[in-house]
């Protein structure tokens, strides 16, 4: 994904599901008047599908246009009307859950980081029948894009809960910069080889233009600086599924620890509470509700850290904020199983329409034209193509002045070497973004999904505690020395510890079940 979540995304959570398919091929479901045919020739009702997209660039008050764009490809090809919403990042997981547990219609979402959430509460639609009915085209890309096996990632139980997006899926970890007033620093981007190059880069900063934010928060509500993500990278850390941070393992010790007890942490955030101090971030770092993307559209933001997969999203970035911005990699990048189920594409368990959903799911990996509908809008409208690969904003136009586009979800739906790719991107990079997933280095602990179900409790308890201290740690608001043993008790007495002994009885067992 081009753009990803922060490390406060909710405790995930992993139960055995044991759902049968009997409702796979009952073709029940929420159905319209209008009538169609299938395959064989015969009459049927076409069905209504309901997918909801996360979105990071301007959403529109008025999605008619697209819908009606996306539906007459889908009516065409799949006899499935398609009612496609789209929803910002601080408002989707609260849509999805609440669409979930009120039973208003929705057949298909994705939640970044949450699939095992999802699946603990026993609210996904077991895939593994449709997907051999209707999915596998899809499944054909993905073995030959990541090798066969990669579905054991969102398999619990003997049962697919999820498809992951076909994308770059090793995401190391950049610094995100303003290369123009880098320049007028006099240092290069040669001069910043890791995150211990950046102080003096800042110090020269202030003193050309006291008024720029040195480093700013990639993403707000909550505020985050993607500390935990260069720590992970720098550290082989395994979050084991969990991104709470309650229980993971460094190197390849096989021994569950908490996080936010190590002294990997302690110096993380020690060295952010260093910058926060001396003045590279704002000072409500870790309540702001200004992010790197609206500070560098202003000018007023210099820096900030990204994960990204490939190497062109930087071009992506200048066209969304109208700089110059250029990423330099500081952070290699460590495949756990998250990796693979970090982004996936889920059904609701309630879904009426499950055939239909799947066929359009299949359809987003396999259907250019769809794809790219639901990613850039209306060709002419909010887009113009250059070329068969790339396309630009129409005259006078950018990303936050055209009617729609959903260009920065570009790496969350679907597969990414269907996509348009903005103008001046090597599109050679999705061949290097497949290589890279195939060759970064992997933990012995991939395929290893913690099962959440006995501790639901305990992780909400704790997860609750995450959200109250960590934005305050992670931007330098909080006083380490003070603030992390506070911190560790009430991780304690919230259940952290019951979470540990928990995760790491199953990693004993899935450690010896792979002898």
């Amino acid at each position: 994904m081009k753009r990803t979540r922060g490390i406060l995304a909710s405790v995930m959570s992993v139960a055995l599901f044991g759902t049968v398919l009997t409702a796979c091929t009952t073709g029940t479901g929420n159905s319209t008047e209008t009538t169609g045919s299938k395959s064989d020739g015969t009459s049927s009702k076409m069905e209504k599908v309901v997918i909801a997209l996360p979105s990071f660039n301007k959403i529109p008050d008025d999605m008619s246009n697209i819908n009606d764009a996306i539906n007459k490809i889908t009516t065409k090809k799949i006899n499935v009307q398609v009612d496609f919403k789209v929803y910002g990042p601080a408002d989707y997981g609260q849509k999805v859950n609440l669409a979930l547990q009120s039973g208003e219609q929705l057949d298909l979402f994705t939640s970044p980081g949450q699939f095992p959430s999802y699946a603990a509460k026993k609210q996904l639609y077991p895939l593994e029948d449709l997907i051999s009915k209707y999915g596998q085209e899809t499944k054909t890309i993905l073995d030959k894009d990541f090798g066969e096996g990669l579905l054991k990632a969102t398999t619990m139980n003997g049962h697919i809960y999820g498809i992951p997006a076909n994308k770059g899926m090793s995401v190391p970890l950049n610094f995100v910069y303003n290369a123009d007033l880098l320049k007028e620093t006099g240092f290069t981007t040669d001069d910043i080889k890791s995150v211990n190059d950046l102080p003096k880069i800042f110090d020269a900063l202030m003193k050309k233009h006291p008024d720029v934010v040195p480093f700013a928060p990639i993403n707000v509500n909550p505020s985050d600086t993607n500390l935990v993500r260069l720590l992970r990278g720098t550290n082989d850390i395994d979050l084991l599924t969990d991104e709470s941070g309650i229980g993971v393992v460094v190197g390849n010790s096989n021994k569950v620890v908490n996080l936010y007890e190590t002294d990997i942490f302690k110096n993380g955030v020690n060295m952010m509470r260093d910058w926060y101090k001396k003045g590279y971030l704002q000072k409500d770092a870790a309540t702001t509700s200004t992010n790197f993307a609206d500070l560098a559209s202003s000018g007023r933001g210099f820096s900030t850290l990204g994960g990204y997969s490939g190497m062109e999203a930087g071009k992506a970035l200048s066209a969304q904020t109208g700089k110059n911005i250029v990423m330099q990699r500081i952070s290699p990048f460590y495949f756990d199983t998250q990796a693979v189920d970090f982004v996936v594409w889920m059904m609701s368990s309630t879904t009426k329409v499950p055939e239909a959903a799947m066929k359009l799911l299949n359809l987003t990996y396999t259907d250019k034209d769809l794809l790219n509908t639901m990613l850039y809008g209306v060709e002419g409208r909010d887009y113009v193509k250059v070329d068969d690969h790339h396309v630009k904003y129409p005259d006078g136009k950018d990303a936050a002045t055209v009617p729609y586009t959903a260009q920065l979800s570009s790496g969350i739906l679907g597969s990414e070497s269907l996509q348009y790719q903005i103008e001046g991107a090597d599109w050679k990079d999705t061949e290097f973004k497949l290589k890279e997933n195939k060759e970064t280095k992997r933990s012995p602990y991939f395929g290893f999904i913690f099962d959440q179900s006995s501790v639901k409790t305990e992780l909400s308890a704790v997860n609750n505690v995450v959200n109250q201290y960590i934005p305050g740690l992670i931007t330098g608001v909080l006083d380490p020395e003070t603030t992390i043993p506070k911190f560790v008790k009430a991780l304690n007495d919230a259940g952290a510890q019951t979470i540990i002994q928990k995760k790491q009885e199953q990693l004993d067992k899935w450690i010896a079940e792979q002898k």
